[in-house]
């Protein structure tokens, strides 16, 4: 289950962003400075180019310094209590990386960029670096100019000097209404993933959740918890608990 877009949906993003005119150093757009030494290799210019042209509903953008590190810390001041820091990545989140990180090789300015998807254990951003020529979506070091990145959900969170600020109530329709990574063409099969119900249902050794008229059964705790990230980022509640009984469970076809 995919909570955003899936890597291949991202990519379509970050295809935009480069087709986006975009200003090489020393130019500046929005606050922040242009790429070196391609135009788009700048992780503070694909930020404000997500937030510029991702968020509506009278969304301030930070005036970053050029320094990755803190974007999340400027957004959330320049917006005026509308947005808090997170330790948890959620899909469409914007994301900074602390300076001088051993475990992301950032230095003194630190990095960000923006959750695009979660799959699974899988967390999908969507960066770009500066200083690095671009060598196609996929490239590693040192050709990461503009990229698709993936990484693990257990590690790439605050415990490794990773902060979040949610996007999703501030979401465009184009992406608040795109079918979240969904590969199924079923128009009743996507309805049913944005009619998710507020439940957990729990049944002998099961974990299910339902979807529309569909049960599903999640077969491990990080299936657990990406639904309950899924519906709380969709929502802004947490999803709620409750065991069946044999009756209520063969009832529901389990």
């Amino acid at each position: 289950m995919v909570s955003g877009l899936t890597k291949n949906k991202s990519k379509d993003l970050m295809n935009k962003y480069l087709s986006t005119s975009l200003p090489s150093d020393p130019g500046v757009w929005y606050g922040t400075l242009g790429g070196s030494p391609s135009a788009h290799s700048n992780c503070t210019l694909f930020s404000q180019w997500f937030l510029k042209n991702y968020t509506k509903g009278d969304v301030q953008l930070a005036m970053p310094s050029g320094n990755g590190f803190e974007m999340v810390d400027k957004f959330i001041g320049a917006n005026g209590g509308k947005f808090s820091k997170s330790g948890t990545p959620q899909a469409f989140s914007l994301f900074s990386i602390s300076p001088n990180n051993g475990n992301y090789g950032t230095y003194y300015a630190g990095h960000t960029g923006i959750v695009l998807g979660i799959d699974g254990n899988t967390v999908i951003t969507g960066e770009a670096n500066y200083g690095a020529p671009y060598g196609g979506l996929d490239a590693s070091y040192p050709n990461n100019g503009t990229v698709v990145m993936t990484r693990s959900l257990s590690t790439f969170n605050s415990s490794t000097g990773v902060t979040f600020v949610n996007l999703n109530n501030y979401l465009v329709d184009e992406l608040k209404d795109s079918d979240n990574g969904s590969n199924n063409t079923n128009n009743d099969n996507q309805k049913g993933e944005e009619e998710m119900t507020q439940a957990l249902l729990i049944y002998g050794n099961g974990i299910y959740y339902m979807v529309g008229d569909k049960i599903k059964m999640l077969t491990t705790p990080e299936a657990v918890e990406l639904v309950k990230r899924a519906y709380k980022a969709q929502y802004g509640k947490d999803i709620n608990a409750f065991s069946l009984s044999t009756a209520e469970g063969k009832g529901l076809g389990l």
